[in-house]
């Protein structure tokens, strides 16, 4: 009988807890995975969400892929792509390693894939086989496609240690990769290469390197270069509440509208990832 309790009461509890993950998890997850297509102009398609946003660009020579997503939609961006594609190759642009910008790789099998100059044991390690690039940027490739240049610059380290921007000359478009998000908290991973100073640096790059009309956001709408001020002031922000407990407080509240991942990102996050740098 006390072993039957005992078990009732493990269930009650595991029930409780997954009921209580899945009300604060749910609505975080829920937009990160749901998608939107914004279309920019006749040629260039923002896929938003989904894992990191992505852009289908149609040029004269080419279609290129920036960041292929993860999941389901990883398959439907691919298909996108094939479609507008005809009899053109494709060109595939990864802004960084992390799975939710680069886990459809995989259906791009044939493509050139371009990421940042990531150490090659680094990269073995943290991307599966299927997804890897096939040539790396050390500091910045211009594709001529005729009816656009498409510029690769590799910011170096900051959200990891190789991040990359793409930067469409003739428009004026930046996609930022995870360097911006938009109203978002960041996610800091240390053994990734996250870094806040260089981030504030390679955010100064971006607000003043290139005339930007559109910035495209690792995540969150696309906007303007508002989206990086935002971020490089929270940084700053954060950086005074890790050294200041009487103003964390008061800091934390200029963000309230700004969103979290339960566990991963938040404002008590990054105060605490510069607290222990």
């Amino acid at each position: 009988m006390k072993a039957k309790k005992i078990l009732l009461w493990t269930g009650i509890i595991l029930v409780i807890i997954v009921a209580t993950f899945a009300i604060v998890l749910y609505p975080s997850f829920h937009s990160f995975f749901k998608t939107e297509t914004i279309q920019i102009d006749k040629d260039l398609t923002i896929v938003k969400g989904g894992g990191g946003n992505s852009g289908v660009l149609v040029t004269d020579s080419a279609i290129v892929v920036i960041d292929t997503k993860m999941g389901k939609s990883a398959e439907t961006l691919f298909n996108l792509a094939k479609e507008k594609a005809g009899h053109k190759k494709i060109i595939v642009i990864n802004t960084h390693y992390h799975g939710d910008h680069v886990n459809g790789n995989k259906f791009y099998t044939g493509s050139t894939i371009y990421i940042g100059n990531y150490d090659t044991s680094f990269i073995l390690k943290e991307m599966k086989p299927e997804d890897m690039p096939t040539n790396f940027v050390r500091d910045s490739l211009a594709l001529n496609c005729g009816s656009e240049i498409v510029l690769l610059c590799n910011l170096g380290q900051a959200h990891t240690y190789e991040d990359m921007v793409v930067y469409l000359n003739n428009r004026k478009l930046l996609f930022s990769g995870d360097l911006v998000f938009n109203k978002m908290n960041p996610v800091l991973k240390k053994n990734g290469g996250a870094d806040v100073d260089k981030w504030i640096t390679a955010l100064d790059i971006i607000l003043n390197r290139w005339e930007i009309k559109t910035l495209v956001p690792g995540h969150g709408k696309p906007g303007g270069k508002e989206l990086a001020e935002a971020l490089k002031q929270y940084f700053i922000d954060m950086k005074t509440a890790a050294v200041n407990p009487d103003r964390e407080s008061e800091i934390k509240a200029k963000y309230t509208d700004w969103t979290t991942m339960p566990m991963m990102a938040s404002p008590d996050k990054t105060i605490q990832f510069l607290k222990n740098k």
